[in-house]
Parts: C-alpha cells; sequence; structure tokens
C-alpha cells in the first residue's frame, strides 16, 4: 500500500500548526503580562473599606 504523499504533507501541516498554536498559549502571558500585581490589590483592598468582614474558611455569610 503506497501512502499518497500530500496525505503527509497535510499530516505534517497539522502537526506544525497545532505545536505552533501550543507555543503561542503559553507564550501568551510572557508577551502580555497582566498590568495589576498582587501587592497591586493588596493595597488596594486595604484602602477601600467595603464593610464586610473576612470570614475564618469554612464559614458563610449569609445575607437576609
Amino acid at each position: 500500500m503506497e501512502v499518497v504523499h500530500s496525505v503527509n504533507i497535510m499530516i505534517a501541516i497539522l502537526l506544525v500548526g497545532v505545536c505552533v498554536t501550543i507555543y503561542w498559549i503559553f507564550k501568551y502571558d510572557d508577551w502580555n503580562p497582566n498590568p495589576i500585581t498582587a501587592s497591586h490589590i493588596s493595597t488596594e483592598h486595604r484602602s477601600h473599606d467595603s464593610g464586610d468582614e473576612e470570614l475564618p474558611v469554612g464559614t458563610e455569610q449569609n445575607s437576609y
């Protein structure tokens, strides 16, 4: 059985396209970093008092 070369070429193009897409997905965050940092969020949270109390883990706040 002789495999048609066009099928091999299409499979090669597909594999290259998948590899490029996976590389692009993994490098996207390096190319477009998030401008908000963790320290900025923590200082912003402290400066705005929303009136909510911090609850211990495992408890729920009822809003009736």
